[in-house]
């Protein structure tokens, strides 16, 4: 099983960007029963929190006001088996080297009608990962908005993150925010 475990991994780790590229994760005995992992997608994005349980596999969440948010999620039945196979593999991989190509579209634009936060918007990395971001009123003179991203996301590549942050302004002034 080990070995069919290593074949798996191999095959997914050689896919080409944009389908799932694992780069780099970190698996954690967080409970006798839960394994927890932090992935990095094409050495650009990292995932946090994400657990394997016995029920399967389970994208970090958020709680606010009583309420629970999966703000990331993901969208491809090879993100999923790449995730599996690396929680499978165990211990900790990490790959020097700079950030691959990583495509991303703003999917969608939701209104909202709290008093800083003014829209949600979704964001689709690859077409394996879908994070919710926020879009919130800044307090800071010159700036309208900034951009709210769930704690378990975070952009390792800056210039990704501006570009992608830069789409989420635009689109909202499109729409009227």
């Amino acid at each position: 099983m080990r070995l069919k475990s290593f074949f798996l991994l191999a095959l997914l780790l050689a896919a080409p960007a944009g389908a799932a590229e694992l780069t780099a994760w970190e698996i954690k005995v967080s409970s006798p029963s839960v394994l927890s992992g932090d992935f990095v997608f094409a050495g650009a994005l990292e995932v946090k929190g994400v657990e394997m349980r016995s029920e399967g596999l389970f994208m970090p969440a958020e709680e606010f006001g009583g309420r629970t948010y999966r703000d990331v999620k993901l969208l491809s039945r090879t993100a999923y088996a790449a995730l599996d196979a690396a929680f499978k593999a165990g211990g900790s991989r990490k790959k020097a080297g700079k950030s691959g190509r990583v495509s991303w579209t703003v999917k969608e634009l939701r209104r909202m009608g709290g008093k800083s936060r003014k829209a949600n918007v979704d964001v689709d990395f690859d077409g394996d990962l879908l994070v919710t971001a926020g879009l919130v009123l800044s307090k800071r003179g010159g700036e309208k908005y900034w951009i709210a991203w769930p704690r378990s996301f975070v952009f390792l590549d800056k210039k990704l993150k501006k570009t992608v942050e830069d789409a989420i302004l635009k689109r909202a002034a499109k729409e009227g925010l």
